[in-house]
C-alpha cells in the first residue's frame, strides 16, 4: 500500500539538506520503499485556489495563520501501517519536526 508522508515544520525550514536526511533517502530508495520525495519550496511560494460559482480565485501564500508549513513530502510502498510507521520513525523530519503518515485510498476495485 501507498502513504504519503508529510514533514511538518514549525516554521519556515531550512532547505538545505542534511547528511542525515540524504542517508535516510538512500536507504529507502535502495530498499525500493520510497517512491518520490522533495523538499518543498517555502511559503510565500504557495498558492491557495478556490473556485466559487464558477470564479476562480488564487490566494499567494505565506498564510500566516498557519501555525506549521509542510516542509518535504515522500510517497513510500509499505505493506503494512506498522512498516510504515517504522519508515516514518526512522526519517530525521521525525526527531526534527513532526512526519505524518496519510494512507493512499486504494482506487482498484
Amino acid at each position: 500500500m501507498r502513504y504519503l508522508m508529510l514533514v511538518i515544520e514549525r516554521d519556515e525550514p531550512d532547505r538545505a539538506p542534511t547528511p542525515e536526511t540524504e542517508t535516510w533517502v538512500a536507504e529507502q530508495d535502495a530498499s525500493g520503499a520510497r517512491v518520490l520525495g522533495s523538499r518543498l519550496r517555502p511559503g510565500a511560494a504557495v498558492r491557495r485556489v478556490t473556485v466559487r460559482e464558477g470564479a476562480t480565485v488564487v490566494t499567494d501564500g505565506p498564510f500566516s495563520e498557519s501555525k506549521e508549513v509542510i516542509g518535504g513530502f515522500d510517497i513510500i510502498e509499505a505493506a503494512t501501517l506498522q512498516e510504515a510507521l517504522a519508515i516514518a520513525a526512522a526519517s530525521p523530519g521525525a526527531r526534527d519536526a513532526l512526519v505524518e503518515v496519510h494512507p493512499f485510498w486504494p482506487t482498484e476495485p
